[in-house]
């Protein structure tokens, strides 16, 4: 059974509730009785300065969860069908497919994360290694990993709790590491080697 308000019933009553606060503090600041007049300007302040710090701080991070869970919902399908793209060794396709989801991506840690699997998959190791450090970078940004990891997590090996997040990308680099070395000395010998012939 779904616990949750509709969202016009949860609309209303927050609209109710501001309307009725505001009526309390305007009757108070307009009362003849000192006290309560001093109060409502003190309450005032107080609700300005909670407003001016939601704005500053939780205001934008909810934008951001609104707009991933957006693009989420808008791509969930897609997404859905690239592991068993991958299953199935049509790799490239799926890169396709996913570089495609990705491009109007916002900055999210566990697309990050999603990236660099399906880059490394995909044989394109620094662009893995790239993503895997992007979504190290935004593990400790992103408030809202918790809540995606809960969402997601169990999916085929898929990790549940940030410190397994966290774990999980440390290995991909790990992995990655030594490969990626080996891949720029290669291109480091071709592209001496050619500066030698070319002399």
């Amino acid at each position: 059974m779904n616990s949750r308000l509709p969202r016009w019933l949860l609309i209303t009553l927050l609209a109710l509730a501001v309307v009725v606060l505001v009526t309390g503090l305007v009757l108070m600041i307009r009362s003849s009785i000192y006290w309560v007049h001093l109060t409502g300007f003190i309450l005032s302040g107080v609700l300005i300065v909670l407003l001016v710090l939601f704005v500053s701080f939780s205001a934008p991070q909810l934008i951001k969860l609104y707009k991933f869970q957006k693009y989420f919902k808008q791509h969930e399908a897609q997404l859905k069908l690239l592991p068993s793209l991958m299953q199935t060794g049509r790799t490239q396709e799926a890169l396709m497919r996913f570089e495609g989801v990705m491009k109007h991506a916002p900055d999210n840690a566990y697309l990050y994360y999603m990236r660099a699997s399906f880059l490394k998959a995909g044989g394109k190791l620094p662009e893995a290694m790239a993503a895997a450090n992007k979504a190290l970078s935004l593990i400790d940004k992103d408030p809202f990993l918790p809540q995606m990891l809960q969402q997601v997590g169990g999916q085929m090996g898929q990790p549940t709790t940030v410190a397994e997040f966290r774990e999980q990308l440390e290995e991909l680099r790990r992995t990655l590491t030594p490969r990626v070395s080996q891949m720029r000395e290669r291109h480091d010998k071709a592209v001496e080697k050619r500066k030698r012939k070319s002399r």
